[in-house]
């Protein structure tokens, strides 16, 4: 392994652009992610990273050396512990990270299966938690509008444990184009008006629309929706937050269709 030491090294700086910038991610079309589940996720997914790099004092952890045991020939590097844990994105740092090749989608995402539209969903850790929750229901077609955070920043891959290497995901797309060639329904939660979710069959393809933390689901795409939904709350709450939202709605997707 390659042993770093100084805060100047070429490497090391570039690593730091690439946990703090998406202009850099995308300019080298690259991906950091933290931690040894994330990397098990990606050998397990198909996805070899380019770079491993490693703290020092994590080294020779069980976990971490069973991890490299199954890339032997790709590139490592130890980081004294004090500049690992100045460059990691975690406040907690696990001392493991990986850079990977970003993964693109040549194709325009399918009209025909189940999709979770996000619409300016701009907190990092909710995007990936709804990634995650959406993969967890068996929703793998995950379409961002403009103004979503970037779903392979390293916040959002550790908030999705990873769930972005299951899945399709399709960032700054004009969500009125898909939603108007989209071939089966359109579902917009709504928090009043709408129909009971629990009424609500959903045996057919669907596209939920979850809409940004404050103002929710823009006007034009609600109005776009074949279907408007409410999620029964007897307990008196306002509302619940965008990622318990999409939860309810779809595991009542996965009850029903079992």
């Amino acid at each position: 392994m390659e042993v770093i030491s100084s805060r100047q090294n070429t490497l090391v700086k570039q690593f730091k652009k690439l946990i703090d910038s998406k202009k850099a991610r995308s300019e080298h079309a690259q991906v950091v992610a933290e931690g040894a589940h994330l990397l098990d996720i990606q050998l397990s997914a198909g996805i070899r990273p380019e770079l491993i790099v490693v703290a020092q004092s994590c080294v020779n952890l069980p976990e971490i050396t069973g991890l490299l045991e199954r890339v032997p020939s790709v590139r490592r590097v130890v980081l004294t512990d004090s500049i690992f844990d100045q460059i990691a994105p975690a406040d907690a740092p696990s001392g493991l990270l990986t850079v990977s090749a970003a993964v693109s989608n040549d194709q325009a995402p399918l009209a025909t299966v189940d999709t979770l539209l996000l619409d300016r969903v701009q907190d990092p850790g909710n995007v990936g938690s709804l990634i995650r929750t959406a993969v967890a229901a068996g929703v793998r077609q995950i379409v961002l509008s403009g103004g979503c955070a970037d779903p392979w920043s390293p916040r959002c891959l550790r908030a999705g444990q990873g769930a972005q290497w299951l899945a399709k995901l399709y960032p700054d797309v004009l969500l009125e184009d898909f939603v108007g060639a989209f071939k089966g329904s359109i579902a917009a939660t709504v928090l009043d008006g709408g129909t009971n979710l629990y009424s609500h069959q959903l045996m057919q393809a669907t596209a939920w629309l979850f809409g940004n933390e404050g103002q929710g689901v823009k006007p034009e795409l609600i109005q776009m929706a074949s279907h408007r939904i409410t999620i029964p709350m007897p307990g008196g709450m306002e509302s619940l937050n965008v990622n318990a939202a999409a939860a309810v709605c779809l595991f009542e997707q996965v009850r029903q269709r079992l």
